[in-house]
């Protein structure tokens, strides 16, 4: 597995890497919300045993359980399958779990929230609000901006592509890691991919500054921004930010293929780019938020938030100010994914957000992982894949 490893984890930290078999578009148009019809009864229950049917198909070894929340005008599912743990009892939909990766999405929307209320600038350079002896380390540390740092446009090393680091983690679960010393693994590491602006390369470590750029701006810890700007008002009331704040309620254990990572010190990503619990509910309250008028002031913030960067586009992976850009069944949708296999995905024509996780890491569930976000996604806008049960 180790010599797979700067590839795969590279590769499932994008959201368009799970969605394999979805076509990726990067146009620049804003999402528009637009009115659906309710689903009538019937075809609501006829929904809710196709996702039942998605839901107890896709537990199978090496994936113990999955978790699934899909509303939308007139419909609504909250449902698990599989178990909690390995040999333990049944899985259920208020179960939490990691959603790894999932967090950008809010730490950009923190990041635009602070931006709308004049107390962060997205142009202006890092060093606006870093340290000035740490942003004299970083390679074009003093052209890099803030928004680039959220679009993955800022061209640095990624510490989490680095075989060495992910190995370390392994063989020190119990480490404390500090954001600074993640940052300091990437610049002894790697050199920088392009200079600032002139390409697009997924990076943990830009998401690491971004969180450090947020206290600054804001003036006190990252997890209290959340909770104060996100968490609060969203009523998110199971979700924290794991180790600066305590457990709201049980948490199922992520697998690692057959390594169960319950008691992995969750530090080595839970600063910006990483490290949000959550549940389905939970993230689903929080994509409909986003996108129906509850987190932003202005609409031109979403706007900004989901125009994909030219670059992305290039790369083929559309991506805007942490979430990705989509085309499910021929309706646009944004979304991110998560390592340990949270997701979460709004589709605007259809005004339905698909959210959950299966507690099995993308690394080895790739497929799975593709097969079941995709189908999901086809039932919640009313186009089933015809072989759903028969397939499994």
């Amino acid at each position: 597995m180790r010599s797979k490893i700067r590839h795969q984890v590279q590769k499932s930290r994008l959201f368009a890497a799970v969605l394999a078999g979805v076509v990726l578009s990067g146009g620049l148009a804003a999402p528009a919300l637009a009115r659906t019809a309710r689903v009538p009864a019937a075809a609501q229950d006829a929904t809710d045993e196709q996702l039942r049917c998605l839901l107890d198909g896709v537990v199978k070894p090496p994936v113990p359980g999955a978790i699934l929340t899909v509303t939308g005008p007139g419909r609504s599912f909250d449902g698990a399958a599989g178990v909690y743990e390995l040999g333990g009892r049944p899985l259920r939909p208020s179960d939490a779990f990691r959603a790894a990766s999932v967090t950008k999405t809010m730490t950009a929307a923190v990041a635009l929230q602070l931006a709308e209320r004049g107390d962060l600038r997205l142009d202006a350079p890092i060093g606006t609000y870093l340290d000035r002896k740490l942003v004299a380390r970083i390679p074009y540390g003093s052209r890099i901006t803030v928004r680039q740092l959220l679009d993955h446009t800022a061209g640095l090393y990624d510490y989490v592509g680095d075989e060495k680091w992910f190995q370390y983690v392994l063989d020190h679960p119990d480490k404390t890691w500090k954001p600074l010393e993640l940052v300091d693994w990437a610049l002894r590491s790697g050199k920088p991919y392009f200079a600032p602006a002139k390409g697009y390369h997924y990076s943990d470590t830009g998401y690491v500054l971004a969180g450090l750029v947020i206290e600054k701006a804001a003036r006190k810890p990252l997890h209290q921004v959340y909770r104060s700007m996100l968490l609060r008002p969203l009523k998110m009331d199971r979700t924290y930010l794991e180790h600066p704040e305590a457990p709201r309620g049980p948490r199922a254990h992520n697998y690692l293929g057959e390594r169960d990572t319950y008691d992995f010190n969750p530090t080595f990503d839970t600063f910006g780019g990483g490290g949000l619990v959550s549940t389905g509910a939970d993230l689903n309250r929080f994509m409909r938020g986003l996108f129906e008028g509850k987190v932003f002031k202005r609409p031109a913030t979403l706007r900004t938030m989901v125009r994909s960067t030219p670059q992305s586009v290039k790369a083929g992976s559309p991506y805007g100010l942490g979430i990705a850009r989509l085309t499910a069944t021929g309706d646009a949708a944004y979304g991110h994914s998560g390592f340990f296999g949270a997701f979460q995905v709004y589709v605007p024509k259809k005004r339905v957000a698909v959210t959950g996780s299966l507690t099995q890491s993308e690394m080895v569930t790739k497929k799975q992982n593709s097969r079941f976000i995709e189908s999901a996604l086809r039932l919640a806008v009313g186009r089933p894949p015809a072989d759903l049960c028969e397939s499994r």
